[in-house]
């Protein structure tokens, strides 16, 4: 009984490494992405932040040499395909901890009707606990997270 609680965080580990790879084909003949961070649930992120963190986000794919273009705010549905980081620390304060999901989103099409759409095609997430100084430690994150994201992105796209 021991060795089964030995090997529960392990297999959940695991789980959720898979679940990132298993959709890492969807990145595949992807040629450039849009970018935008969706702080909504991140209150205490100031604008200066989330600038930081888009900075982060831009240099980890410019050294992956993925190319980025312009994010058209005011017309959402020609930003595709798009890279969206989330950022929620609503559960922050009863648990101590954040998430960070990054999201590509890409057009579609139903296979029943036909109908093309834009959909999550491809998710990685993190969840960490913040420390003393909480920005510091979601872009710690965000850096592990945009690395993992390049790594998985460039073997998909050689």
């Amino acid at each position: 009984m021991r060795y089964l609680f030995c090997l529960l965080p392990l297999l959940v580990c695991l789980q959720s490494h898979l679940f990132a790879v298993e959709n890492a084909s969807h990145l595949r003949g992807i040629n450039f992405l849009y970018m935008n961070i969706d702080g909504s649930f991140a209150t205490e992120v100031t604008a200066m932040e989330r600038l930081d963190l888009s900075d982060i986000m831009e240099l980890q794919l410019r050294r992956g040499n993925i190319e980025l273009r312009s994010f058209i705010a005011n017309k959402p549905e020609l930003n595709v395909p798009l890279i969206v980081l989330s950022i929620d620390t609503s559960n922050r304060v009863s648990t101590g901890q954040f998430d960070l999901i990054l999201q590509v989103r890409d057009h579609v099409t139903i296979d029943r009707n036909q109908d093309k759409t834009v959909a999550t095609t491809f998710r990685l997430s993190r969840t960490a606990r913040s420390d003393v100084n909480e920005v510091d430690t979601i872009k710690s994150e965000l850096r592990e997270l945009m690395s993992e994201f390049v790594s998985i992105y460039t073997q998909q796209n050689p």
